[in-house]
């Protein structure tokens, strides 16, 4: 008897040893978890603030779609960190957009001096639709600007063949 006696009472012991060290280890555990919180959140806002400088260079450099996909991966990350400011995305989008409509004319009047039409035209379009999404659009420049294209094939196409070329 004395052997059941001796382990029920190791036993019990050992329940409330458990018992007594589960809550200290709970304490431990927390502040374990809020360091990894606390880690986290600083790598999401670290990996917002680099994507805000992709984009920005981007921005400087590139065109308009490798544009609007970094100012959409800073958006994402820039929400997932807790810094989004939907201003500064609108004023981004507005830059972006404007870079976009002054390449889209830089690139039409350099298409029509190479004679590529169909090429000035999607620059054209692409004008017309970035406007429109600035709200910055104006039919009558639109319809000038069409005027010109039509202009710009109508004396390439009353041009002379150089028969010269064709001869050789």
């Amino acid at each position: 008897m004395a052997g059941l006696q001796y382990k029920l009472f190791t036993a019990t012991i050992a329940l409330f040893l458990v018992l007594l060290l589960a809550p200290s280890a709970s304490p431990q555990e927390e502040a374990k978890k809020n360091l990894d919180e606390k880690a986290k959140q600083r790598w999401l806002k670290r990996e917002a603030a680099n994507a805000l400088h992709r984009f920005k260079l981007r921005l400087a450099k590139e065109g308009f779609y490798s544009g609007r996909v970094a100012l959409n991966v800073w958006r994402s990350t820039a929400i997932d960190a807790g810094t989004f400011d939907q201003e500064q995305y609108d004023d981004y989008k507005s830059q972006l957009y404007e870079k976009s409509i002054k390449d889209s004319l830089k690139c039409f009047e350099e298409f029509i001096q190479e004679n590529s039409f169909y090429d000035a035209n999607i620059c054209l379009q692409t004008w017309r639709m970035h406007s429109k999404e600035l709200g910055t659009y104006d039919q009558e420049q639109y319809e000038a600007f069409k005027k010109k294209l039509t202009e710009a094939r109508a004396a390439n196409a009353s041009k002379p063949k150089d028969t010269e070329k064709s001869q050789n």
